[in-house]
C-alpha cells in the first residue's frame, strides 16, 4: 500500500482538508487527512474554475476508493450499514474511471495529480520534489485539470454537473 502523507500544520492551518478513511486490512479503517494546497490556490488566483477543483476531488476520491481502499463517502449515507455488494460495485467503478484516466493523460498527469490530492503537497513543494519550475508545474497543472473535466465529461453517467 502507497504511503499516505498526513498535511502540514500550514496547511491545517488552511482549512481546505477533507477527512477519509483508508482500509488497512479487510474491515479495519483509519481516518486519513487530505489537503490540497495546489489545487485550492489555483482556485483562488482564477487560474482554474470550480469544474476543474470538482473534477479533481472527484479523482482523489475515486482513488483513495479504489486504489487505497477507502470507504465510499456515497455508502451508507442514509445511516444504516452499507450493502457489501454495493461496497464492491462502486470500489470497483472507482478503480475502472482511475485506470481510464491513467490510460488516457498518462502516468505523468497521475503524478502530479496523486503529489496535488493524495500526498497535499503545494505547488512549491511540487517544485522540490521535482526539481521543476515553479510556473511550468502551475501550467501543467492547469492544462492537467482541463483534461480531466473533459475525460469526466465524456465518462458515461453524470459524473460531472454541466458547465
Amino acid at each position: 500500500m502507497q504511503k499516505v502523507m498526513d498535511p502540514t500544520p500550514e496547511r491545517l492551518a488552511k482549512g481546505d482538508i477533507a477527512e477519509t478513511d483508508i482500509e488497512i486490512r479487510k474491515n479495519v479503517f483509519v481516518p486519513c487527512l487530505r489537503s490540497s494546497g495546489a489545487l485550492y490556490t489555483l482556485r483562488k488566483s482564477g487560474a482554474i474554475q470550480d469544474c476543474h477543483v470538482a473534477a479533481a476531488e472527484m479523482w482523489a476520491r475515486d482513488y483513495e476508493t479504489g486504489i487505497l481502499g477507502a470507504r465510499d463517502p456515497q455508502a451508507g449515507k442514509s445511516g444504516g450499514k452499507s450493502d457489501p455488494e454495493l461496497s464492491l460495485i462502486s470500489r470497483a467503478a472507482a478503480v475502472t474511471r482511475c485506470e481510464s484516466v491513467r490510460r488516457s493523460l498518462g502516468e505523468v498527469s497521475g503524478r502530479f495529480l496523486r503529489l496535488m490530492m493524495i500526498e497535499g503537497m503545494s505547488v512549491n513543494q511540487m517544485q522540490t520534489e521535482l526539481r521543476k519550475d515553479r510556473s511550468k508545474i502551475a501550467g501543467a497543472i492547469e492544462l492537467l485539470l482541463e483534461q480531466l473535466v473533459e475525460l469526466y465529461d465524456e465518462m458515461p453517467g453524470k459524473l460531472m454537473a454541466p458547465r
